[in-house]
């Protein structure tokens, strides 16, 4: 089987979607136990109100989270609670498989499996008993991104870009990243950035469609929460604690695409300390696609440097 120009055995292949989709399944269980929303009627009505346009942004504007759970309920004829458990379930499975081979590029099999237990492991620091249903998708769309960046696919890109940004705004940000890869020289600025423009506008359209349609639903919470968030940043660190600081060690050793994603990871951060609610520990998981084979690759290298000084 070959994913992503890596080849892998069926057997293990199977063995590994096995693994994935047994770690989804507890995050899965994790989750619904620390929201109790999901069952006390709230999703339901919630669900009700979006599909009526009547919800409240950013939710009403983020329409795939809630056209890919009614998608389920008239094609399967499940009920709406069982249509968010299947969506969860399945795209948080695929973004745990898809990591395994993302990770692949800079680590070996067993390397990188132990990436994808680590997200695992992180995961349920970003559960709360809130209805925030479109992470599942954000994770993995923003995952498929980051791969269109390094490898260079810029229409698969755009595509997944749009695709996401349909799902969750956040999205949004990886114009950025995309521009602070390819960069080369000063010469390349205009250029690059005519280009990156482009291939971002069919999102930004698709998304400022959505927002106009929606204009007239109130933005739950407001949007300006800097001095909340940074009374609250100890709730920052919570997430990734010493991996926050491992990735940076060894800089130079790392490679191109890592250095870049890392140095763009403040136009992530700060965007949200001024808008989002930094207690929302979800807001940052997807930078887990970058931070942990960063500090895998750290970790490799310090025990490099030992055997070298052993001997």
């Amino acid at each position: 089987m070959r994913i992503g120009g890596t080849n892998i055995s069926w057997q293990k292949a199977a063995l590994l979607f096995i693994l994935c989709f047994t770690l989804a399944l507890i995050n899965l269980h994790l989750k619904l136990i620390k929201t109790p929303s999901w069952f006390n009627g709230n999703l339901v009505l919630m669900h009700k109100l979006l599909m009526l346009f009547w919800y409240t942004n950013n939710e009403q504007s983020r329409i795939l989270q809630f056209f890919i759970p009614e998608f389920f309920i008239r094609s399967l004829d499940v009920s709406i609670i069982t249509a968010y458990v299947i969506q969860r379930l399945l795209f948080t499975t695929i973004t745990i498989y898809l990591f395994f081979y993302f990770s692949l590029k800079w680590l070996s099999q067993r390397q990188a499996a132990l990436c994808i237990i680590l997200y695992a492991c992180i995961m349920p620091f970003t559960y709360k008993d809130h209805l925030q249903e479109s992470a599942a998708l954000m994770s993995l769309t923003f995952l498929i991104a980051l791969w269109m960046i390094r490898e260079r696919k810029d229409y698969w890109f755009m595509l997944v870009l749009a695709i996401g940004g349909m799902n969750n705004e956040t999205t949004l940000f990886l114009p950025a990243a995309y521009f602070f890869y390819r960069y080369k020289d000063k010469k390349s600025i205009i250029p690059l950035g005519i280009r990156t423009v482009l291939l971002a506008v069919p999102a930004y359209a698709v998304v400022g469609i959505i927002r106009y349609i929606n204009r007239n639903q109130p933005h739950l919470g407001g949007a300006w929460h800097l001095p909340d968030n940074l009374a609250n940043l100890d709730k920052l660190f919570m997430i990734y604690h010493l991996f926050w600081i491992l990735p940076f060690f060894f800089f130079k050793k790392k490679d191109q695409f890592i250095q870049r994603m890392l140095l763009v990871m403040p136009l992530f951060i700060i965007p949200h300390l001024i808008t989002g609610v930094i207690k929302e520990t979800r807001q940052m998981l997807p930078l887990a696609f970058v931070i942990i084979p960063a500090s895998i690759l750290t970790i490799i290298e310090w025990r490099k440097r030992h055997k070298t000084e052993l001997k």
